[in-house]
């Protein structure tokens, strides 16, 4: 399905609600922190809109960053996620088991598809992702691995010798490169999704990331 026709259909869906949330990172002043999704609530919709922002238990309404592994892994009902730009991390294995899924969208923020992230997704037809065709190319995608077989301890050394080196391909992300990838696909309006914390004016974001 082109874009247009997709973007005409799913701007008619309302963004999934009663959707359970907890802290994204660990800091102070928790109240300002951006969010994970942790669990669909029970929610049985064959469309999934995740939202940008969400209120938190104190009340304030704080960014959507990233969503739990759990939160859509086997999951064999939904046939569309939508992720909005907020959305900067995918877990590893996320869309795993989620053999009805045929479209995604995808945001400019997300830098890495980790290993397994579309394992078993065997209905996957159309990626919509927010960035270009060269920012796309730039995007980590795991489909490989680099193994190394080690032989005898080297005389005189702590240095074990190596018997063969192979590239082993995983099979994970492989519904990605069979589907049809569409470029500048933009849901909503320019934001800046990136949430970061400073100390002493250096970025220390990424020490206070949990892991998803």
């Amino acid at each position: 399905m082109n874009f247009s026709e997709y973007y005409e259909q799913i701007s008619k869906i309302p963004e999934a609600e009663n959707l359970l949330f907890d802290q994204a990172v660990f800091w102070v002043h928790p109240e300002i922190l951006p969010l994970a999704v942790v669990s669909l609530n029970g929610l049985k919709d064959k469309i999934v809109k995740i939202p940008r922002k969400a209120k938190n238990r104190y009340g304030r309404t704080v960014p959507v960053i990233t969503f739990e592994k759990s939160v859509f892994c086997g999951n064999e009902t939904v046939t569309d996620i939508v992720l909005p730009s907020s959305i900067s991390e995918i877990p590893s294995g996320a869309f795993e088991g989620c053999k009805s899924l045929e479209r995604i969208t995808v945001p400019r923020a997300v830098k890495s598809i980790k290993s397994g992230t579309f394992e078993g997704c065997k209905s996957l037809s159309d990626v919509y992702y927010e960035g270009t065709f060269e920012e796309w190319n730039n995007i980590d995608i795991v489909y490989e691995k680099h193994e190394i077989e080690f032989g005898k301890v080297i005389g005189g050394t702590p240095v074990q010798e190596i018997v063969a080196e192979r590239i082993v391909r995983l099979p994970g992300n492989k519904p990605l490169f069979s589907a049809t990838i569409h470029f500048n696909c933009k849901f909503e309006k320019p934001s800046s999704p990136n949430f970061s914390l400073t100390s002493k004016n250096k970025d220390v974001t990424d020490l206070f990331r949990t892991v998803k």
